[in-house]
């Protein structure tokens, strides 16, 4: 287990920079102070969300005043500032992301570099017998911050802390990942290898609005009024899906990483300093249910044809930009589908003996055009298992 498992929590009700800074610097205090993980001269790069190229106000990537805060915090301790990600979609204009999420004009007023991770090279990191590699920014600073967002994940359940420090892997490798791991537990082990590789960090979450539903994109906004901070992601991670209504062991992420002494999950053993807002009715993504594990072998063989969950396309939310198919592992997606009431552009069609479930197009569709799609079967048995 790491050493401190601690949470601060403050409450922040509105994205202004005078309350994000005020909460940041509350959770900090109760920490310790900023200044007692930053040394006078070190490079600390700061790690948000950057999931889309989309504004802050569809609260789909980390706030950018949250940012701001962050950097202005660790001038304050001497340590000097650097921002970077590498988001998940094909294409790599990077520039057009920091534009959009309002990272370019923060780090342009504050004199910050941004870091390109997919320029900057990587090194390999192995861990569990497998090959991880992390972008050069990362692992040569000397703290790096961890800035997640608050998230529903359609297909790890729930991403924070631990689930955004995927984001170190540059490029089309992260991709590459998925179609290793489709499973969401396969993939689960991965993220939590990741997360492993990039210790020790200290994680500081933005909580003002974060994502219920379909996330991590294609969910809706939820008001939950409050930032946190913390040494040991796990222990975040599990307060927080506490704090929304779920077991913390049932989100894979938290699950695999107790298991493997990465940090807490019992919340009774976490010390929690602060107090956050209550949340009621926070909705959760639909399970990926593994149901067909209660049904004998032979039986549930040949109920998967007919039993399945799986992403389809809504015809009238795509516009057609076929980042689905770029974001694609498998190459799941054909290019000839359905034609478009003005006959010049198709939709896109899935080819299922390919895919993989990984959900990679749902994450990447910038219309939320892509949705869960369940068989009869699958919808009568869930049902059933969780009556």
């Amino acid at each position: 287990m790491v050493e401190k498992s601690e949470v601060a929590v403050a409450k922040c009700q509105y994205y202004s920079l005078n309350d994000v800074q005020s909460a940041v610097k509350t959770c900090m205090d109760a920490l310790g102070g900023l200044q007692s993980y930053i040394n006078p001269g070190d490079t600390v790069l700061l790690k948000p969300n950057l999931l889309q190229a989309k504004p802050p106000e569809e609260y789909i990537t980390t706030h950018p005043v949250l940012v701001e805060a962050v950097i202005n915090l660790v001038r304050d301790a001497g340590g000097i500032p650097q921002v970077g990600d590498s988001p998940g979609a094909f294409d790599r204009g990077l520039e057009k992301y920091w534009n959009i999420t309002g990272l370019s004009d923060v780090c342009g007023r504050l004199d910050v570099e941004l870091v390109n991770f997919e320029t900057a090279g990587s090194y390999r990191k192995t861990r569990n017998g497998r090959d991880y590699h992390i972008a050069k920014p990362v692992l040569d600073a000397d703290l790096v911050i961890n800035l997640p967002k608050i998230k529903t994940h359609s297909l790890t359940t729930f991403t924070c802390a631990i689930k955004n420090l995927y984001g170190t892997v540059p490029g089309f490798t992260k991709v590459e990942y998925h179609k290793q791991s489709p499973q969401p537990s396969q993939f689960a082990e991965r993220v939590v290898d990741i997360f492993a590789v990039n210790q020790p960090c200290l994680h500081i979450v933005d909580g003002v609005v974060g994502m219920e539903g379909s996330g991590p994109s294609s969910g809706d906004p939820r008001k939950l009024g409050m930032i946190l901070a913390g040494e040991d992601g796990v222990a975040l991670d599990s307060f927080i899906t506490h704090k929304l209504g779920r077991n913390p062991l049932e989100v894979p992420t938290n699950r695999i990483a107790y298991e493997q002494g990465l940090g807490e999950v019992d919340i009774d053993k976490i010390n929690i300093i602060g107090v956050a807002p209550v949340i009621d009715n926070f909705k959760w993504p639909p399970k990926l249910s593994s149901t067909l594990e209660m049904i004998p072998g032979p039986l549930a063989r040949g109920l998967m044809k007919f039993w399945w969950v799986r992403p389809a396309i809504d015809s009238e939310k795509c516009n057609q930009c076929l980042k689905c198919q770029g974001s694609c592992p498998t190459h799941a997606l054909k290019k000839s589908g359905t034609l478009t009431k003005d006959q010049r552009a198709y939709i896109p069609e899935f080819d299922y003996e390919k895919c993989i479930n990984c959900l990679c197009c749902m994450e990447m569709c910038p219309q939320k055009a892509i949705y869960h799609d369940q068989s009869l079967i699958y919808r009568l048995i869930s049902k059933f298992s969780d009556s």
